[in-house]
């Protein structure tokens, strides 16, 4: 496997394909082929983490237009769930992750981060019964913004009523989230 952080061509079409049900802006096409990234041609099968993570940050003023970018980045992540529930790989994950309880669905987040790339690495602790912090090595502020909303929608694809995340702390080598839900028979 590569040193290099890659994401997979699933996750930046199952991204995209949701983030702009209507079609990717013409505007935010050039940019992204400035970028790295022609959604014109067959994409890549992977593509480098900075790539993606400049696609993110080209794409949320198109997206959330009145958002401020750190709320736009957040609200992108949590509509990459919906889109990558379009893809294959996506429909099978969340047909199992629907029968999980929000517990159990963020036990295995480090396993559903790496459908979509080669490089997240997850520790979880727990807080409460219905509290749960999460450690991700991810090191870009935009990134964890993106990470936090697919984290959030990821629990109520899980079943998780009134799911909430929350960023605790971020370093050099991570940041780390403060999930919780309100108490339910699954949790």
């Amino acid at each position: 496997m590569s040193d290099t952080p890659l994401i997979f061509h699933h996750t930046i079409q199952g991204f995209f394909s949701r983030a702009f049900p209507g079609g990717v802006p013409p505007g935010l096409k050039a940019q992204l082929r400035t970028a790295g990234v022609d959604l014109d041609k067959p994409l890549l099968p992977a593509y480098p983490m900075e790539t993606w993570s400049r696609c993110i940050e080209l794409s949320a003023p198109f997206a959330f237009p009145d958002d401020m970018p750190q709320e736009a980045w957040r609200r992108l992540g949590e509509r990459m769930i919906d889109g990558y529930q379009e893809t294959m790989i996506g429909r099978a994950m969340f047909a199992t992750l629907k029968l999980l309880g929000p517990r159990r669905m963020l036990q295995r987040s480090r396993k559903n981060f790496r459908s979509g790339n080669n490089y997240t690495d997850v520790v979880l602790s727990d807080v409460s019964p219905t509290e749960m912090d999460l450690w991700f090595n991810e090191t870009h502020e935009v990134l964890r913004h993106f990470v936090a909303g697919i984290v959030l929608a990821g629990m109520r694809v899980g079943g998780a009523e009134a799911p909430h995340v929350d960023v605790l702390r971020t370093d050099a080598r991570g940041v780390t989230y403060r999930a919780s839900w309100a108490s339910s028979p699954k949790a």
